[in-house]
């Protein structure tokens, strides 16, 4: 039996590539799209494996070059898996143009469900528990800095994925496909999309009570729109089980009419 491959990486390198790939996006362009970021944060990786051989490492920067998009959050994972497999390449493990395709293509599944799971699930989710926050806090007159939030509580996801997925990918390598199949991304965006609907209409009819009753302490209305919210997306689980657009608008005027009618 073989022996697994030894890893040539070290974490110095590995936490050299991590902070590199934070200016993923800083070179975009509409060729190569996140390639110069990608060829700059892999970098001192292609140095270390090719090191004493000025040609090959030549040709492994000059393919790092070549298009590269993915979701920048799991940017982290597409990169570390990347690294792993031009490891193999410069041992000669794995062929280049297999190796290449393999990149490639784990980039494209990211993107998908990087997009799905964080811009359009998890994003949104931010933005609407800051919103809400701020709206309670100007409700009693308080000044907040609610909206500042938003982007701490999306990093509270986005940076362990970045970072860690730096050192899981290249631990898991082409296996990341694995990953991908157990974690059911487009469930839990699809969860997260109903609790965003359901919230956007309790936040609507409590902005507008709050504007009826600037004196209110709005505890009443937070207990009654919280509970609404939880038995509406109660409902919509049971009912739409595959939701769609259209059901999604059909979400806000129910809870709309939900929270306005208990109220």
């Amino acid at each position: 039996m073989v022996d697994a491959p030894t890893s040539r990486l070290g974490w110095p390198i590995l936490m050299s590539v991590a902070f590199r790939s934070l200016f993923l996006e800083a070179s975009w362009n509409l060729s190569g799209q996140q390639n110069i970021g990608y060829a700059a944060s892999i970098n001192p990786a292609l140095k270390s494996l090719y090191k004493n051989r000025p040609e090959d490492l030549a040709k492994a920067q000059s393919r790092a070059l070549r298009f590269f998009n993915t979701n920048p959050t799991l940017s982290g994972l597409t990169i570390g898996a990347a690294l792993r497999l031009e490891e193999d390449m410069a041992d000669s493990r794995v062929q280049e143009k297999e190796g290449s395709l393999i990149i490639g293509s784990l980039a494209s599944v990211l993107a998908a469900h990087g997009d799905l799971l964080f811009w359009q699930a998890w994003l949104p989710f931010c933005c609407l528990i800051g919103f809400a926050l701020t709206l309670m806090s100007l409700a009693n007159g308080q000044v907040t800095l609610a909206p500042l939030l938003i982007p701490a509580l999306f990093c509270l996801l986005s940076w362990p994925a970045r970072i860690g997925g730096i050192f899981y990918g290249y631990k898991l390598g082409s296996r990341a496909f694995e990953l991908i199949q157990r974690f059911r991304a487009a469930r839990a965006a699809e969860w997260t999309k109903r609790f965003n609907m359901a919230l956007t209409g309790f936040l609507i009819i409590y902005g507008l009570k709050t504007l009826e009753n600037p004196n209110k302490q709005g505890q009443e209305l937070i207990a009654v729109g919280a509970v609404s919210s939880v038995l509406f997306f109660t409902l919509a689980q049971r009912i739409w089980p595959k939701i769609g657009p259209k059901s999604l608008y059909l979400l806000i005027v129910l809870g709309l009419g939900l929270t306005a009618f208990v109220m």
